[in-house]
């Protein structure tokens, strides 16, 4: 299993990626990668999503949207909850990159760590089986600190697994 880590090195803190093997004297850690300095963040604006993207109804806008804009905006709005300064950190959507000047960071924010590598698992999640899709879906906004509203999660993974869906064809034998 896979997990991040954080390491602590000359008083500043960084994270990597790691994964536990076992061995004959039992675990050991193996590093995967290198995910960047980690940077810690308190809330300062504690704003409901529906305020942040001035909307009356969360089915109207899940309808309207596509999911890569509101996972964007599910982002932008911890970002702006946790008082991330968007002049200090690149957080590219495109790309999916979160750098603070031309290094890799990760923001730690409720738990989780924002990075590079979670904004990707973020955008590129894939339907894989119906039993844990659910689950998944959860673990990744979880894993990269963003504290989904209930009603949004429910309506944006309604939305995705319908996308998912193959379409029927109206051939029969």
């Amino acid at each position: 299993m896979v997990f991040v880590r954080i390491k602590k090195i000359k008083g500043k803190e960084y994270t990597y990626v790691v994964e536990n093997e076992w061995k004959s004297r039992g675990s050991r850690q193996k590093v995967k990668g290198y995910l960047g300095k980690a940077h810690r963040f308190d809330l300062k604006n504690d704003v409901d999503f529906r305020q942040f993207i001035k909307v009356d109804s969360v089915k109207n806008y899940i309808e309207g949207n596509g999911s890569s804009k509101i996972i964007n905006d599910l982002v932008e709005w911890e970002l702006f909850r946790f008082n991330v300064d968007k002049s200090v950190f690149l957080i590219d959507f495109g790309s999916k990159k979160i750098q603070k000047g031309k290094k890799d960071a990760v923001l730690l924010i409720n738990e989780g760590f924002l990075c590079s590598l979670t904004l990707t698992n973020l955008l590129e999640f894939k339907l894989l089986d119906e039993r844990t899709d659910s689950y998944r879906f959860a673990r990744v906004f979880v894993e990269a600190g963003i504290k989904v509203p209930h009603e949004v999660f429910v309506d944006l993974f309604e939305k995705l697994y319908k996308s998912a869906e193959k379409p029927k064809s109206d051939f029969t034998w």
